[in-house]
């Protein structure tokens, strides 16, 4: 691979982490005063919206029942993983939010074990055991200061789980399917299915929170993009670490719009993550990018 490439890959990546970063601070923002099924329907929505216009432009609205059929068990799994993420971001400070998530690598080593027979090796399951420990560091906090939600945390790690699901299927539904094509289907049915919730927690929502949520659907358009096009043009070994940059833009956020203080633990637990991580990263290599990167 050529220099040239492997920067603008990286560069890719790392803006998508940007947008991915700003989509959940405007999501925690949307979340006070608004129902959570109201906030999934819309981010959605939103999404419908700009995937179905890039899909148009790009020539791909005309989608087979085998490309629906394969995104419902997809669809499903990522919408588990918002509603437990934004459930979360409601609940806990941004940076412990993200941090927590970051424990979806060791998920998908188990995951692809079970589903496509991906090898499990002593390195990636020493690299759970220590990730783990970095959210006992967390835990610890909760436990000695009552500082979070315990509810909070069950659903970040939750959506972990739900989030490497969903990253397994893609692997999968990527040998079949354009990518245009599973984030325009994934986003239709993700809003289909979470349409009733929304309607029975309905709300007005002020204008101002509507064009909220137009941005978070381009942003999350745009990130989708940006981070399929990096997978597509260099590997997971080289762009998996870049993802925990995204902890940087969430205690920046936190900091400037919600006035969110990082404690020593969240720090601490999450530096114990990202290392573990970067050590299973190369068993994970093989993982394609997700239609939806993050269940946000």
């Amino acid at each position: 691979m050529q220099p040239s490439m492997r920067l603008q890959a990286a560069g890719a990546a790392i803006l998508a982490v940007v947008l991915f970063s700003g989509l959940d601070a405007l999501v925690k923002a949307t979340t006070y005063g608004t129902p959570l099924a109201m906030v999934v329907f819309l981010r959605y929505a939103a999404g419908l919206i700009f995937s179905g216009g890039s899909a148009a432009a790009q020539g791909q609205l005309r989608i087979g029942w085998p490309t629906v059929r394969r995104a419902i068990g997809r669809s499903l799994a990522g919408l588990a993983c918002a509603v437990l993420f934004f459930g979360a971001l409601k609940q806990l400070p941004l940076a412990q939010t993200v941090a927590l998530t970051f424990t979806s690598p060791f998920f998908m080593v188990l995951i692809s074990a079970a589903m496509i027979g991906d090898p499990v090796t002593r390195r990636s399951l020493f690299a759970a055991g220590f990730g783990f420990f970095g959210v006992v560091v967390m835990l610890a906090e909760k436990l000695s200061s009552g500082v979070g939600s315990p509810l909070g945390f069950a659903m970040a790690l939750a959506s972990a789980i739900a989030y490497a699901l969903s990253m397994i299927m893609s692997r999968r539904d990527t040998v079949h399917d354009s990518v245009p094509q599973m984030i325009l289907v994934q986003n239709f049915i993700s809003a289909a299915v979470v349409l009733p919730f929304a309607l029975y927690w309905y709300q007005p929502i002020p204008a101002r929170t509507l064009l909220m949520f137009l941005a978070i659907g381009a942003l999350g358009t745009g990130g989708n993009y940006a981070i399929t096009w990096a997978y597509k043009h260099a590997p997971a070994t080289l762009l998996g670490p870049f993802e925990f940059t995204a902890l940087i833009w969430a205690v920046t956020f936190g900091m400037v719009f919600f006035a969110e203080v990082p404690s020593l633990h969240t720090l601490m637990g999450a530096a114990i993550i990202i290392g573990a991580c970067l050590v299973v990263v190369q068993p994970v290599a093989a993982v394609r990018p997700s239609a939806d990167k993050t269940c946000s």
